[in-house]
């Protein structure tokens, strides 16, 4: 049996795992330049879609993973 993965799958898992873990406030996706920094809940969970490049019979997904926290004064 094959299990392919789509490119939703993989933002969706990714997602899932900033979501359940109990020490990230916000979980994001898209570009880095999109986080709204002031309005967020640190720590931060951001995930960047970077590109896809297909093999034969394979899609490689690659991602930025950031972890960000508010570096108070």
């Amino acid at each position: 049996m094959i299990h392919n993965k789509t490119y939703n799958n993989a933002i969706n898992t990714l997602k899932q795992l900033g979501i359940e873990n109990e020490q990230i406030a916000t979980t994001t996706t898209g570009d880095i330049y999109d986080i709204d920094l002031e309005n967020n809940l640190f720590p931060l969970f951001h995930i960047n879609p970077v590109n896809v490049s297909t093999g034969q019979s394979e899609l490689t997904y690659n991602f930025q993973l950031f972890i960000m926290d508010a570096v108070g004064e």
